[in-house]
Protein backbone atom coordinates (compact mmCIF):
# COMPACT_ATOMS: atom_id res chain seq x y z
CA UNK A 1 0.00 0.00 0.00
CA UNK A 2 2.66 2.57 1.02
CA UNK A 3 4.91 1.68 -1.91
CA UNK A 4 2.11 2.15 -4.47
CA UNK A 5 1.23 5.46 -2.83
CA UNK A 6 4.84 6.67 -3.19
CA UNK A 7 4.78 5.60 -6.83
CA UNK A 8 1.48 7.45 -7.31
CA UNK A 9 3.06 10.58 -5.81
CA UNK A 10 5.78 10.61 -8.47
CA UNK A 11 8.46 7.97 -7.83
CA UNK A 12 9.48 6.17 -11.05
CA UNK A 13 10.14 2.77 -9.53
CA UNK A 14 10.52 1.03 -6.17
CA UNK A 15 12.81 -1.51 -4.56
CA UNK A 16 11.42 -3.45 -1.60
CA UNK A 17 13.58 -5.82 0.43
CA UNK A 18 11.18 -7.93 2.47
CA UNK A 19 13.03 -11.11 3.35
CA UNK A 20 12.12 -13.41 6.25
CA UNK A 21 15.87 -13.92 6.87
CA UNK A 22 16.17 -10.24 7.82
CA UNK A 23 13.80 -10.55 10.80
CA UNK A 24 15.58 -9.62 14.01
CA UNK A 25 18.42 -7.81 12.23
CA UNK A 26 20.02 -4.95 14.12
CA UNK A 27 20.59 -1.43 12.77
CA UNK A 28 23.99 -2.20 11.23
CA UNK A 29 22.61 -5.14 9.22
CA UNK A 30 19.75 -2.92 8.05
CA UNK A 31 22.26 -0.26 6.95
CA UNK A 32 24.37 -2.87 5.11
CA UNK A 33 21.35 -4.19 3.19
CA UNK A 34 20.17 -0.67 2.30
CA UNK A 35 23.69 0.26 1.20
CA UNK A 36 23.79 -2.78 -1.09
CA UNK A 37 20.51 -1.73 -2.72
CA UNK A 38 21.65 1.88 -3.13
CA UNK A 39 25.00 0.81 -4.61
CA UNK A 40 23.19 -1.50 -7.02
CA UNK A 41 20.72 1.20 -8.08
CA UNK A 42 23.04 4.20 -7.98
CA UNK A 43 21.98 7.50 -6.43
CA UNK A 44 23.13 11.09 -6.26
CA UNK A 45 20.96 11.87 -3.26
CA UNK A 46 19.79 9.49 -0.54
CA UNK A 47 16.95 10.78 1.63
CA UNK A 48 16.06 9.00 4.88
CA UNK A 49 13.97 9.65 7.94
CA UNK A 50 15.75 10.31 11.22
CA UNK A 51 14.77 6.99 12.80
CA UNK A 52 12.49 4.00 12.36
CA UNK A 53 9.26 3.38 14.19
CA UNK A 54 10.35 -0.02 15.49
CA UNK A 55 13.84 0.31 16.95
CA UNK A 56 14.06 4.11 17.39
CA UNK A 57 17.84 3.85 17.35
CA UNK A 58 18.35 6.76 14.96
CA UNK A 59 21.71 5.40 13.79
CA UNK A 60 20.87 3.83 10.41
CA UNK A 61 21.21 7.05 8.36
CA UNK A 62 24.71 7.72 9.71
CA UNK A 63 25.76 4.08 9.29
CA UNK A 64 24.41 4.13 5.76
CA UNK A 65 26.33 7.30 4.90
CA UNK A 66 29.53 5.77 6.28
CA UNK A 67 29.06 2.53 4.33
CA UNK A 68 28.41 4.48 1.12
CA UNK A 69 31.22 6.98 1.75
CA UNK A 70 28.81 9.93 1.58
CA UNK A 71 28.61 13.12 3.61
CA UNK A 72 25.66 12.96 6.02
CA UNK A 73 23.46 15.98 6.59
CA UNK A 74 21.26 15.06 9.54
CA UNK A 75 18.02 16.35 11.09
CA UNK A 76 17.18 18.50 8.08
CA UNK A 77 14.07 20.60 8.49
CA UNK A 78 14.51 22.22 5.07
CA UNK A 79 16.41 21.00 1.99
CA UNK A 80 17.34 23.12 -1.04
CA UNK A 81 19.54 22.84 -4.11
CA UNK A 82 21.29 26.18 -4.61
CA UNK A 83 24.40 27.25 -6.55
CA UNK A 84 25.50 23.67 -7.24
CA UNK A 85 25.31 22.59 -3.60
CA UNK A 86 22.85 20.86 -1.32
CA UNK A 87 21.82 23.26 1.45
CA UNK A 88 19.95 22.13 4.56
CA UNK A 89 18.68 23.79 7.67
CA UNK A 90 19.71 21.30 10.36
CA UNK A 91 17.73 21.29 13.61
CA UNK A 92 19.88 21.94 16.66
CA UNK A 93 19.18 22.47 20.37
CA UNK A 94 19.33 26.24 19.86
CA UNK A 95 17.37 26.49 16.60
CA UNK A 96 19.00 25.43 13.36
CA UNK A 97 22.35 25.44 11.57
CA UNK A 98 22.83 25.92 7.82
CA UNK A 99 24.96 23.17 6.27
CA UNK A 100 26.02 22.76 2.63
CA UNK A 101 27.75 20.07 0.60
CA UNK A 102 28.06 18.87 -3.00
CA UNK A 103 26.35 15.75 -4.30
CA UNK A 104 26.37 12.82 -3.84
CA UNK A 105 25.14 13.03 -0.25
CA UNK A 106 22.76 11.54 2.31
CA UNK A 107 20.14 13.67 4.08
CA UNK A 108 18.04 12.56 7.04
CA UNK A 109 14.90 14.69 7.31
CA UNK A 110 12.67 15.42 10.28
CA UNK A 111 8.95 14.72 10.15
CA UNK A 112 8.03 18.33 9.35
CA UNK A 113 10.58 18.80 6.56
CA UNK A 114 8.21 18.33 3.65
CA UNK A 115 4.54 18.48 2.89
CA UNK A 116 3.84 15.43 0.74
CA UNK A 117 1.88 15.98 -2.44
CA UNK A 118 -1.41 14.21 -2.89
CA UNK A 119 -1.49 11.56 -5.57
CA UNK A 120 -3.63 12.43 -8.56
CA UNK A 121 -5.99 9.94 -10.19
CA UNK A 122 -3.59 9.79 -13.14
CA UNK A 123 -0.71 9.08 -10.74
CA UNK A 124 -2.67 6.35 -8.96
CA UNK A 125 -3.45 4.64 -12.26
CA UNK A 126 0.16 4.99 -13.49
CA UNK A 127 1.49 3.51 -10.21
CA UNK A 128 -0.09 0.18 -11.06
CA UNK A 129 2.27 -0.29 -13.99
CA UNK A 130 5.47 1.07 -12.42
CA UNK A 131 8.12 -1.55 -11.60
CA UNK A 132 8.62 -2.80 -8.04
CA UNK A 133 11.82 -4.82 -7.69
CA UNK A 134 11.85 -7.25 -4.73
CA UNK A 135 15.36 -8.66 -4.23
CA UNK A 136 16.07 -11.06 -1.38
CA UNK A 137 18.99 -10.67 1.00
CA UNK A 138 20.73 -13.44 -0.95
CA UNK A 139 20.18 -11.54 -4.23
CA UNK A 140 22.05 -8.63 -2.62
CA UNK A 141 24.97 -10.87 -1.59
CA UNK A 142 24.01 -11.58 2.02
CA UNK A 143 24.14 -15.16 3.22
CA UNK A 144 22.08 -16.38 6.17
CA UNK A 145 25.02 -15.85 8.56
CA UNK A 146 25.26 -12.14 7.62
CA UNK A 147 21.65 -11.20 8.41
CA UNK A 148 19.13 -11.67 11.19
CA UNK A 149 20.14 -11.60 14.85
CA UNK A 150 23.40 -13.49 14.20
CA UNK A 151 24.54 -11.09 11.47
CA UNK A 152 24.89 -8.10 13.78
CA UNK A 153 26.74 -9.77 16.61
CA UNK A 154 24.07 -8.42 18.95
CA UNK A 155 21.60 -10.33 21.05
CA UNK A 156 18.56 -9.07 22.92
CA UNK A 157 18.69 -10.54 26.40
CA UNK A 158 15.54 -9.02 27.79
CA UNK A 159 12.88 -6.42 27.20
CA UNK A 160 11.17 -4.55 29.99
CA UNK A 161 8.77 -1.68 30.31
CA UNK A 162 10.21 1.77 30.84
CA UNK A 163 9.60 3.09 34.35
CA UNK A 164 6.63 5.40 34.72
CA UNK A 165 7.07 9.07 35.38
CA UNK A 166 7.09 10.09 38.99
CA UNK A 167 4.75 12.77 40.25
CA UNK A 168 6.12 16.28 40.15
CA UNK A 169 6.50 18.60 43.09
CA UNK A 170 4.25 21.61 43.48
CA UNK A 171 5.72 24.87 44.69
CA UNK A 172 3.18 27.28 46.13
CA UNK A 173 4.06 30.87 45.34
CA UNK A 174 3.62 33.24 48.23
CA UNK A 175 6.14 35.71 46.86
CA UNK A 176 9.28 33.65 47.54
CA UNK A 177 8.70 30.62 45.25
CA UNK A 178 11.61 31.59 43.01
CA UNK A 179 14.01 30.79 45.87
CA UNK A 180 12.64 27.22 46.09
CA UNK A 181 12.90 26.81 42.31
CA UNK A 182 16.51 28.04 42.33
CA UNK A 183 17.32 25.61 45.17
CA UNK A 184 15.80 22.68 43.22
CA UNK A 185 17.72 23.64 40.06
CA UNK A 186 20.95 23.81 42.08
CA UNK A 187 20.25 20.32 43.50
CA UNK A 188 19.80 19.01 39.95
CA UNK A 189 23.05 20.79 39.01
CA UNK A 190 21.27 22.71 36.26
CA UNK A 191 22.61 25.97 37.62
Amino acid sequence: QGIRQALAMGADRAVVVDDENLRGSAALVTARVLAAVIEREGADLVITGTESTDGYSGVVPQQLAELLGLPSLTFARKVEWANGALRVERLSPTGYDVVECPLPALVSVTSGAVEPRYPTFKGIMAAKSKPVDQPSAADLGFGAEAVGPSGSGQKIRSVREAPGREAGRKVVDEGEAYLEIVRLLEQLKVI
